[in-house]
């Protein structure tokens, strides 16, 4: 079954009649997108044909004003259009509350909205920004990065920590492939990490349905397989940053990230690799140490881990699992609630327990999951099927000069064994990490991730 349908026209990314019969609550976001090139020249049109009104504020930062940001100012005051400017102080900006107050101390009373031109800080600003001030606003992207372009929230810094503030979707978001073939070739390989880990999110979804009740939507694996399938389609394109490649990339990056929108959380687009790239970051400002690669690229590299865990998960017998020795071998409430406070800095895991009401299953529960886990393992093999070897993403990040182990992204030892052991309890998203962790594996397969960590 087709569950929608997509229209591009002119450079419009159009996706309407949406057919589902999950229990979701599925919404066709409210929202203009363009991917064309030349549209830099051209936007203001798009921006007039949105509705968003006479007069703009945009926020740059120096390198997005230089690429970009100043032609679009004046291509939009050259069509009749207001455009007072703010362009972000600092070479590495980022996206604190304060910040945001800034931006908005210059939404003064006859600003109609807010426009970024960037790519992940500057739109996180802009986003949270526009909801604090109370105006809509568009997004004209200059990489291809991230799938965040299309989401509600903003990934602010608080007191050391990432964390996620509602805000509201963009109104109108533009690209054009020409600018963004200007940006430097880890942002595209950021782009691809973050895309490919799109596969294990998948997979893990379908082993949350079954093992926690999380429920499954069709029409956004249906989205995510297009999105996946365009990118591997293009990346001799993407590698070259020919327009077409980059045109392939920005589109599977908005489909993936339309899936937020439509089932309204973040489930379709992220699982415990993501849990691992918020750990390394979060970790690196609360306690220092080398600076970490950008968030896909993090994210690109704990998939690669994921993708051993599952190969451990399918070559598991499930039906010898000894469940008396992992009743024993349970951490106790309070045992588990002092392993998260000591892995995480001071603060973050009295946080996350408090955001996640089952960071502790009690043994009914986790008996129930092994057999549940049990009678699913054929299935699931036939589910993974779908997952890439890890050897083979490997050498497909290896191309775009992208790290594929933490040493290499300056992760510690430390580090690498707390994310693959504590991060699955980061947000209430299942995955292998969990199911692993639930049937009494989890310690053994890190273990042994571990080791091979250390012989390469």
């Amino acid at each position: 079954m087709k569950h929608f349908d997509l229209i591009k026209k002119n450079g419009k990314l159009i996706i309407e009649n949406l057919r589902c019969g999950c229990a979701h609550d599925h919404t066709i976001p409210d929202m203009d997108i363009y991917i064309r090139t030349g549209l830099l020249d051209t936007c203001a049109e798009c921006i007039k044909d949105s509705g968003l009104g006479q007069n703009a504020l945009l926020v740059a930062d120096n390198t997005t004003y230089r690429l970009a940001g100043a032609k679009l100012q004046q291509n939009l005051i050259n069509a009749g259009l207001n455009c007072r400017v703010f362009v972000l102080p600092g070479d590495n900006v980022e996206p604190t509350p304060e910040m945001a107050d800034i931006i908005v101390s210059h939404v003064k009373d006859d600003v109609d909205f807010l426009i970024s031109v960037g790519s992940g800080v500057v739109t996180d600003l802009t986003r949270y920004s526009a909801h604090m001030a109370d105006k809509p606003f568009a997004v004209f992207g200059t990489a291809a990065s991230m799938d965040g372009y299309t989401s509600i929230t903003s990934s602010m810094m608080i007191g050391g920590m990432k964390i996620s503030k509602y805000g509201k979707a963009a109104r109108l978001i533009m690209f054009d492939p020409a600018v963004l073939a200007t940006a430097p070739m880890l942002m595209q390989a950021s782009g691809v990490g973050d895309l490919m880990a799109k596969y294990g999110v998948l997979v893990d979804w379908k082993l949350g349905s079954v093992a926690a009740g999380e429920v499954f939507c069709p029409l956004c694996g249906e989205l995510l397989m297009m999105a996946l399938d365009k990118c591997a389609s293009h990346i001799d394109d993407i590698l070259s940053r020919t327009e077409e490649g980059m045109e392939a990339l920005i589109e599977a990056l908005i489909l993936a990230g339309l899936t937020v929108l439509i089932v309204k959380n973040t489930r379709p687009v992220a699982s415990v690799e993501h849990n691992m790239a918020h750990y390394w970051d979060m970790m690196h400002v609360a306690c220092g140490g080398s600076p970490v690669p950008s968030h896909g690229i993090c994210v690109g590299i704990g998939f690669i881990y994921c993708l051993y865990f599952h190969e451990m998960l399918k070559n598991a017998d499930l039906r010898r699992i000894d469940k008396e020795r992992v009743r024993i071998s349970r951490m106790t409430r309070q045992q588990k609630k002092d392993y998260i406070c000591a892995c995480y800095p001071p603060g973050a895991g009295e946080d996350i327990m408090e955001a996640n009401e089952e960071w502790y299953i009690d043994w009914p529960e986790n008996e129930r999951r092994i057999d549940a886990l049990a009678a699913y393992h054929e299935q699931y093999i036939k589910d993974a099927a779908i997952l890439p070897e890890a050897e083979q993403v490997i050498k497909c990040f290896e191309r775009f000069g992208m790290p594929t182990k933490a040493s290499q992204a300056g992760i510690s030892h430390e580090r690498l064994r707390n994310a693959l052991l504590c991060t699955k309890d980061f947000r209430r998203r299942y995955s292998v990490a969990q199911a692993l962790s639930e049937l009494g594996l989890l310690e053994e397969c890190a273990f042994k991730l571990l080791e091979r960590e250390n012989s390469l």
